[in-house]
């Protein structure tokens, strides 16, 4: 008899162990598929109802093409770029302390960080020879990211220098 009874509350006990084992995974899944980021596509680089600055100056030509404009998360600025021949970066910015780094961007992905000044600001380039690179700087209150998941060789050193000096952003 006493034996029955603790194999009644043994099998209790696993079967709350079990649901709450289920209610944890669901819950996580649930928690995994919120973060998600939210993106809105505009038709104009003026993000001030939403984020609070707008974009004054940005690169724009017959070999760097802006594609797209958007707002990730409602605070960070993100134009999408195509460079000729066939290569694409993205440009974000956002407001100081706001920048997230995109979802396959990892500090450690990356072979080499250096640090040099174009117009008087740190830049911080961060890649992987052949792969994916990074070009960080600060200006007045923004923050501001050029990546690249697959540039030519040398194409980031370039388009910093371009970038950094044609890119402007103001709050509103």
């Amino acid at each position: 008899m006493v034996e029955s009874i603790w194999f009644v509350i043994v099998l209790i006990l696993l079967a709350a162990v079990s649901v709450a084992l289920v209610l944890v995974l669901v819950l996580q899944a649930d928690r995994r598929s919120s973060e998600r980021e939210s993106r809105t596509q505009y038709l104009a680089p003026n993000y001030s109802r939403e984020a609070g600055f707008r974009l004054t100056s940005y690169p724009n030509n017959d070999l760097v093409i802006l594609q797209r404009y958007w707002l990730i998360e409602g605070s960070i600025a993100a134009l999408d770029y195509t460079i000729v021949p066939g290569r694409f970066t993205t440009l974000f910015v956002s407001k100081k302390g706001r920048m997230h780094y995109p979802s396959s961007y990892s500090a450690g992905a990356f072979d080499s960080v250096e640090e040099y000044k174009i117009d008087g600001l740190t830049i911080t380039q961060s890649q992987k020879p052949g792969r994916r690179t990074a070009v960080y700087w600060v200006r007045d209150d923004f923050e501001f990211l050029l990546y690249s998941e697959e540039p030519e060789m040398n194409m980031m050193n370039g388009l910093a220098y371009y970038f950094v000096n044609s890119t402007r952003a103001e709050k509103s």
